[in-house]
Formats: structure tokens, C-alpha cells, sequence
């Protein structure tokens, strides 16, 4: 745990330090070093955004599993989805706010003239409702082992333990119950908040007009199916990673990865639905759309990427290989790893349609094109948004239990 631990907390550092110089040059210039512009508004940031939306779902994923259908040895999975939660949401305000080009203004625009009848101010409120509810919910789950560690003088960071354990000097049955209660009823809020903040962020895309990928009732199920799919397999990768030699760790990532087989085919049945209801409507700017994604490198990202590497091969794993842990680790390494190029894909194909066919010859320039390509700034800053991420989860499992057993080895039932 520790060597592996190490590499993550090298790989962070070594990629702070890359991504460091695209990061000053955004900060200092604006978005004058970026390859989007009016025609691509929105780029390479943003579907790493909406990766990072996914990828918060695990603990969405655990309390459906736990709580609506009864599956409470997916329990033993809560610290370390709770954690993950906030990594993400770290991951994605950061680049949602890079990507904006005043971001200051999200900090106080927001609160001084906030607008109801708009999509994104719904996506604030239940952003921060998300990051509230898990913040308190990771730290009920690992007060039990903050009371310990603070006692224990061999321990560093005391200081902090000392606070997360919020005024408790001992922890027994009484206290244990007690945070176990405040847990459930934080978990069923949770159900109907993270599934309106998921929802959200694609009717945010679905009510968008003239976008014939984005502007369908199909979006909203699809950002949901899309984010417990790769919410849940990384979950189950970083369960078989961290805890793959304990029997309770196993037992957990396996089963989360015969739930994320089930979510794998039904994001592709509804990917298929999309692409059939698009091209069967007869209109010129869906296929033109659709032909952005299957044709040239758009194909190559496209059917190779997606769909072989993380659809066709993780369904072979995960249903040849149920039973094997590594391969069930190595199906959601690679959902994990290539869902960027889904969100890619969605959120760059609609928006190369040109509203006005014909216009592209009269109006030349770099920022008017529809050909868009990430240029260097773009991913440098993504290298570092990403490594700042791995860093925070390196130093919480390394500092928190968060990956190992709930209340230091008691059942939290």
C-alpha cells in the first residue's frame, strides 16, 4: 500500500510540476492560449469536467446498492466513495472555473444576482449540496478511527485527527449508532440530490436548441447511466487496487463490477438509441454531427477508443473473467481511462454544426473554425487540475482511513 501510495504521490508532484507552466500561462493570459474559440466554445476542459461528474457517482452508486436494494456489504465501500466524492468535485470546479473566462465572477455573480429559471444555477445549488452532504458524511465515517488515532502518540498529523473527531473522547456502541443513523438519513437525502445533480448537468445540454446530439429527452437518463457506469467501475477498481487482498474488499469489487457489466450495457443500448433516433430524423445537422464522430480522428476516438477499448473489451472482462479479480480491475481501468473520449466526443460533435451552412469560406480565422484540436496550454492545464486530484486522493488514503475498514475494522451496521 505504501510503495503504491508512494508512486501516486511521484506521478502527482511530477505532473504539478509539467502542467504548472499551462496553468500560469492561463492564469496570466486569459484564454488567448486556448485552440476553442466562438465557433467550439467548449473544449478539451469541459468533458474532462463532465469525466469528473461521472466519476463522483460511486457513492451515488453504493447508497442505491445499500440502501434501495438492501445490499449492505456494499457498505464496507462508504468511506472510500464518500472521499472520491469530493476529489471529483474538486477535480471539476477547477476545470469548470479555468474554462470560464472571468472566473472570478462565479464567486460572487452567483450569490449577488442568481437566476432560478436557469440550468447552470441549479447545477450550483446542487454542487454545493453534494460537496456539503459528503463532506459531512465522510467525516462520520471515519470518526470512529479519528478518536483512536488521535489517542495514538506514534501518529502524526494528531492535530488533525484531533479536530475530525469533533469532541469525542471515546467511541462505543452509543456514538457508533449514533453516526450510523446520521449516515442512513444523509444517504437517503443524497439519493434525490444526486440524482437531480446528474440529471441536472444533462438537461443543462438537453435544453440547448438547434444541437441535434444534445437537444433530446435522452440526454438527462444517458448523463445518469453515464455517471454511476463510470463512477461505479472506478470504485471497483480502487476497491480491488487498495483492498483486493482482504476477503470484504474483494467480495465488494467484485460485485460492483457485476453491477457496472449491467450499467456498461445499458449506457450502450442508450448510446445506440441516440445515434439511431439522430440519424432516423432525417435532419442535415445531425449527420453531419454524426459523421464528426465516426469519421477521421473522430472515428479513431470514437470505435477504437470508446467503444473497443472501453465497451466491447471491459464487457468481454467483466463476463468472461466475473469471478477473477484482476480481471475485473483491469474492465474498469479502462471504462475509467477511455470515458474521456465519450465526453469528448459529446460535447465537441454538436457543437462543430454550423448554424448558417455555408458561412465558414467568409469568415477565416483560427477562432471561427470548426476543426478543433487541444492544443498544448489545454492539456498541460489538464495535466495539472488531474495531478492536483491524484494528490488529494494519495495524501487521504495515506492519511485517513478512508480505504480500509469502516470505524477501524468494526462493522458501521
Amino acid at each position: 500500500m505504501n510503495n503504491k501510495n508512494n508512486m501516486l504521490l511521484v506521478l502527482a508532484a511530477a505532473g504539478l510540476v509539467v502542467g504548472a507552466w499551462g496553468l500560469v500561462d492561463r492564469l496570466l493570459h486569459g484564454l488567448t492560449p486556448v485552440a476553442f474559440g466562438s465557433v467550439i466554445p467548449w473544449g478539451l476542459w469541459v468533458a474532462f469536467y463532465l469525466l469528473f461528474l461521472g466519476l463522483s457517482a460511486g457513492a451515488f452508486l453504493v447508497t442505491i446498492l445499500a440502501y434501495v436494494f438492501g445490499q449492505k456489504r456494499f457498505e464496507a465501500a462508504a468511506p472510500l466513495a464518500a472521499f472520491i466524492v469530493l476529489v471529483a468535485l474538486l477535480c471539476e470546479v477547477q476545470f469548470i472555473l479555468l474554462d470560464l473566462g472571468t472566473m472570478h465572477r462565479a464567486f460572487y455573480r452567483f450569490f449577488l444576482s442568481p437566476n432560478p429559471a436557469s440550468m447552470m444555477f441549479w447545477m450550483m445549488v446542487l454542487f454545493s449540496a453534494m460537496l456539503v452532504l459528503y463532506l459531512v458524511k465522510t467525516c462520520l465515517l471515519i470518526r470512529g478511527s479519528m478518536v483512536a488515532w488521535a489517542a495514538d502518540e506514534t501518529r502524526c498529523c494528531r492535530g488533525l485527527y484531533r479536530f475530525l473527531r469533533f469532541g469525542l473522547t471515546a467511541y462505543g456502541p452509543a456514538e457508533r449508532e449514533s453516526d450510523h443513523r446520521l449516515v442512513k438519513r444523509l444517504s437517503w437525502i443524497s439519493l434525490p440530490v444526486g440524482l437531480l445533480f446528474y440529471w441536472a448537468n444533462g438537461a443543462f445540454f438537453a435544453v440547448v436548441p438547434g444541437r441535434p446530439l444534445w437537444n433530446s429527452a435522452l440526454t438527462p437518463p444517458l448523463f445518469v447511466v453515464a455517471a454511476l457506469l463510470s463512477g461505479g467501475a472506478l470504485l471497483a477498481f480502487l476497491m480491488l487496487a487498495l483492498r483486493g487482498g482482504d476477503e470484504e474488499g474483494r467480495e465488494v469489487g467484485l460485485g460492483l463490477g457485476r453491477v457496472v457489466f449491467h450499467l456498461l450495457v445499458v449506457f450502450l443500448i442508450l448510446e445506440l438509441t441516440q445515434f439511431f433516433v439522430a440519424s432516423a430524423s432525417g435532419r442535415l445537422d445531425a449527420a453531419f454531427a454524426l459523421e464528426r464522430i465516426v469519421s477521421s480522428g473522430g472515428g479513431l476516438l470514437f470505435g477504437f477508443v470508446h467503444l473497443g477499448l472501453g465497451g466491447l473489451l471491459p464487457l468481454i472482462l467483466l463476463r468472461s473473467g466475473a469471478g477473477s479479480p484482476k480481471a475485473v480491475a483491469w474492465a474498469c481501468a479502462l471504462i475509467v481511462l477511455t470515458f474521456i473520449s465519450f465526453r469528448f466526443n459529446f460535447v465537441v460533435a454538436d457543437l462543430a454544426v454550423t448554424r448558417l451552412e455555408g458561412l465558414e469560406p467568409f469568415y477565416v480565422h483560427a477562432r471561427l473554425s470548426a476543426d478543433y484540436v487541444p492544443n498544448l496550454n489545454e492539456w498541460l492545464v489538464s495535466l495539472w487540475v488531474v495531478s492536483s486530484g491524484v494528490l488529494a486522493f494519495a495524501l487521504g488514503t495515506r492519511y485517513l482511513p478512508v480505504s480500509g475498514p469502516l470505524n477501524g475494522g468494526e462493522s458501521h451496521v
